[in-house]
């Protein structure tokens, strides 16, 4: 089951495998949220591995206290050669997400929370929880830090992507429209409505529903077991918000 789960799951972001409901170039939903995505700066200790803006990534407000997300698969393509386990030390010096309309409002992190130096990083079966979770040192951006929502997604309820694709260099965070079928262990398995014609560079762009609330993360496609149906499937928030829940008891 884990193997049929994850077989389009890590390179979703370069190559998109499922069909679409009202497909076409640069639609967007009707729907606005307030700025609330951001993209990744992710700057490492040997400066050829660089990158200046990569996949997306936004902020969560827990408990009075603010973090940066983003998808954990981004290390599966930019990590380096001897990069091998889920540390950053001696590999990457600094992760910054910014707006990519507003390129000077810097969100700085601090720490990796979720790091785990026996978690490997060429183990498919790490990708489970999909996502990367830091504290913040610093942060100049207007965005607006997302709730997590605690109540079950309903069939057929609509959700929104926001974010940018890889091939969108400048404008305000666009917002794709999506409709909620099921959920298969923590992946949201989700229908096409209003969808860019590439979805590449979404990955870590937060999935909201219509109040705002954060449900999930950009992450990949998923292939339902029973009926064989491709799906857009982002990874839901609920191993974050248990993983912050636990960390907030220590």
């Amino acid at each position: 089951m884990l193997t049929m789960l994850f077989k389009h799951s890590i390179f979703f972001y370069i190559t998109v495998l499922f069909s679409t409901h009202a497909f076409a170039q640069d639609q967007v939903s009707t729907e606005t949220f307030p700025a609330i995505s951001l993209v990744n700066r992710i700057d490492f200790i040997d400066p050829k591995y660089d990158q200046p803006r990569f996949s997306c990534g936004f902020l969560i407000n827990y408990s009075g206290e603010e973090f940066a997300v983003t998808a954990k698969h981004l290390l599966k393509i930019i990590k380096t050669d001897k990069m091998k386990k889920l540390v950053f030390e001696n590999y990457i010096k600094d992760w910054i997400l910014y707006p990519l309309n507003k390129k000077e409002q810097l969100v700085t992190t601090s720490k990796l929370l979720n790091e785990n130096q026996l978690e490997s990083l060429n183990d498919a079966s790490s990708y489970k929880e999909d996502w990367l979770l830091f504290s913040i040192k610093t942060n100049n951006s207007s965005v607006k830090p997302l709730e997590i929502r605690t109540t079950q997604l309903i069939g057929g309820e609509k959700l929104y992507v926001v974010g940018w694709t890889r091939k969108m260099d400048e404008g305000s965070q666009r917002v794709y429209e999506f409709e909620y079928v099921k959920s298969i262990g923590n992946r949201i398995l989700l229908r096409n409505l209003v969808v860019p014609e590439q979805f590449g560079g979404l990955s870590g762009a937060p999935v909201i529903d219509k109040q705002g609330f954060v449900v999930g993360i950009v992450s990949g496609g998923t292939t339902d077991p029973e009926t064989k149906e491709k799906y857009f499937s982002p990874c839901s928030i609920d191993g974050l918000a248990a993983f912050l829940k636990n960390q907030q008891r220590k």
